[in-house]
């Protein structure tokens, strides 16, 4: 017997959001250390279902192209969930980031996956605006980095 379950691409950001809260390296930094939610619509269901609070969508991309987002205008768009307490860090991104550590955790999202599964982030402001000035601590301060994406970002080229 075949069964085929098809989801909505909200159904599917939930499901993504159940599986990236119960990780272990999740489990372990909501508890005993640190984790950066930098914006997204797929980060902001992680953060609803880690701590019950969505994130402000900067924006998206659409058919007609880029478009600003009007949902949670007054939500922060990153935060730092410092041993289960959550923290805005829009004005303070770069300190928040290099606050982090080893089994600290940064979850971010993507823009586009590619048919080998890496992520691309698109980058609207010089350097890459807040993004692009702390990605590379990520990796430097040994930081574990989730990208959680749906198969609606996949391009295949």
């Amino acid at each position: 017997m075949k069964a085929q379950l098809t989801l909505t691409v909200s159904e599917g950001k939930q499901l993504i959001a159940l599986a990236v809260t119960q990780m272990r390296e999740v489990q372990m930094a909501f508890t005993s250390g640190k984790i950066l939610l930098k914006g997204g619509t797929t980060v902001s269901a992680v953060a609803e279902e880690l701590i019950g609070i969505p994130l402000r969508i900067s924006g998206r991309v659409t058919p007609l192209g880029t478009k600003s987002a009007q949902k949670n205008v007054n939500a922060p768009h990153s935060l730092l969930i410092v041993k289960g307490e959550p923290k805005g860090v829009d004005d303070s991104l770069e300190e928040a980031v290099l606050s982090m550590g080893p089994g600290d955790v940064a979850i971010c999202g993507a823009n586009l996956i590619d048919q080998h599964g890496s992520a691309a982030l698109m980058a609207g402001s010089p350097l890459g605006g807040n993004p692009g000035r702390v990605i590379a601590v990520f990796a430097a301060e040994g930081i574990t980095t989730i990208i959680p994406a749906g198969l609606e970002k996949l391009t295949p080229g």
